[in-house]
């Protein structure tokens, strides 16, 4: 066999181990973060309260958006990061406990508990992230929240008052509509595609399977930005075995627009990579 006959099959192994490898990396960035999250405050993970005496928030429980407040120790207590969020809008800009940022049910046979103090856990396993009730999230879901929380999600009206209610029932419902839950339970009973503004808003960006199984670890060729959506799975900070509620939580994880160094020396590795397979290729075909 010619030396250039097996390099070529050699490369093309390089680049198959550099595409997992990427994979691998990307998937331990998004494990780190969770495992970082969880042990927040304490080792049951975010320490907070509930909190809605904000006019814009629903005063029927159970349902519209809320407020999840700091209860951590403003001198020593970690927050999370808000930078996905508009601060002022969808989060504060304050600290200690001050802190906090809007978030939705993902559940509703569960109280979150308004009075009691609460411990919330990201959830994130295996390639999924997943309810209490075990449900996987789904791709429709972390797309709307991601937007919501950006200030960008079209059609919500982020006023403060009855319109900001109404938008809060409208997106829970579609949340809830996207989870497979009892139409029981929502708003607006009949929720489908073709009734609800923010179910619409994904018909009209078809190429995307909505009610799919969502995955931090990937963007989804670009959807995602750098921004990944996770379950916060709550229960009582006194008794860990009183599950209360999965409320929904995103950060921004890097920038989309600057790859960081390991991403570029994987690029790099299989910019090299093809040239050589290309080259190799081409000396073959030449005689």
């Amino acid at each position: 066999m010619r030396r250039h006959d097996f390099f070529s099959p050699a490369l093309f192994g390089v680049l198959i181990l550099i595409t997992f490898s990427g994979t691998a990396l990307a998937d331990l960035s998004t494990q780190q973060l969770v495992d970082d999250f969880n042990t927040m405050n304490n080792p049951n993970g975010y320490l907070f309260r509930t909190y809605i005496t904000n006019d814009f928030y629903n005063s029927q429980i159970g349902s519209g958006e809320m407020r999840l407040r700091n209860y951590a120790d403003p001198l020593t207590g970690r927050t999370p990061d808000l930078s996905a969020y508009q601060i002022g809008n969808t989060a504060s800009n304050g600290s200690g406990a001050d802190f906090n940022f809007q978030t939705f049910c993902v559940t509703p046979e569960v109280l979150m508990g308004f009075t009691t103090l609460l411990n919330g856990k990201l959830n994130y396993e295996s390639d999924q992230t997943r309810t209490s009730n075990s449900k996987a999230l789904t791709l429709g879901v972390a797309w709307l929240y991601k937007e919501f929380a950006a200030g960008t999600l079209t059609g919500y009206n982020y006023n403060y008052g009855a319109n900001r209610v109404a938008s809060a029932l409208l997106l829970q419902d579609a949340i809830w509509f996207l989870m497979g839950v009892n139409p029981t339970y929502m708003d607006n009973a009949g929720t489908d595609w073709t009734n609800n503004i923010f179910l619409q808003s994904l018909v009209n960006m078809p190429g995307y399977d909505w009610t799919a199984t969502y995955d931090p670890a990937s963007n989804y060729g670009g959807l995602m930005g750098d921004s990944k959506v996770f379950v916060l799975n709550v229960r009582d900070a006194d008794n860990s075995s009183v599950v209360r509620q999965d409320a929904l939580y995103v950060v921004r994880y890097g920038d989309s627009s600057v790859p960081e160094p390991a991403s570029l020396l994987l690029w790099a590795l299989g910019s090299m990579g093809a040239f050589g397979v290309a080259y190799q290729q081409r000396r073959k075909n030449s005689k």
